[in-house]
């Protein structure tokens, strides 16, 4: 966008009193005509100027905002598997030999557009399968679609991956949003995550 700028034209010139001085005219470049025309310019000019800047402010402000909603790892067990046990430090831990599950619901606003799930923590070695998912699930019931899903193999790790546009538009009067972890261990590993972030836009 091109540089807005007001220069002003006119410049007052001192009248002088006296004999010698000024008289009050209407005409000529130091008359009342000129320099009032000068002024009526330059108010233009700033109105036209203002204008700009008004039109620079609402485009700035009708782009979509970014968000971003971080969620501590608060996962409760199901589908009897083991659950995850929740820290002092607020962080998801499994370990031993055997299947871990666990999910959570989130909310959401509604008519936001998510972008992205993030997953961070650390995994120990002998993980035969690390899965974290964001899914919607119909009200009342039915099977989760899954909008994302990352998995953790290195520790640390920080994985995040881009939301299914085609699911990516909240509607929270017709969906649950959950999150879901699933954890298998092939060596009595331990498994911690830290944090999950779901970003989103708003209008």
């Amino acid at each position: 966008m091109a540089d807005i700028v007001f220069q002003p034209t006119f410049v007052h010139q001192e009248f002088v009193d006296g004999p010698d001085g000024d008289r009050v005219r209407a005409d000529e470049p130091n008359g009342f005509n000129a320099r009032f025309a000068a002024i009526e310019s330059d108010l233009r000019q700033l109105s036209s100027v203002v204008g700009q800047i008004d039109d620079a402010v609402d485009r700035r402000g009708t782009g979509p905002a970014g968000h971003v909603l971080t969620l501590a790892p608060l996962l409760q067990g199901a589908d009897g598997a083991l659950p995850w046990t929740i820290t002092a430090s607020g962080a998801a831990t499994a370990s031993g030999d055997d299947v871990f599950y666990g999910q959570m619901e989130v909310t959401l606003p509604d008519n936001a557009r998510l972008t992205s799930f993030r997953t961070m923590g650390q995994a120990g070695p002998n993980v035969v399968e690390l899965g974290i998912s964001l899914s919607r699930v119909k009200i009342p019931g039915g099977t989760p679609e899954v909008l994302a899903s990352v998995g953790g193999d290195t520790d640390p790790f920080d994985r995040s991956m881009d939301v299914d546009p085609t699911l990516a538009v909240t509607q929270t009067a017709t969906y649950r949003y959950i999150i879901q972890a699933s954890f298998i261990s092939g060596g009595g590993t331990t498994v911690a995550l830290a944090a999950f972030q779901i970003a989103y836009t708003s209008s």
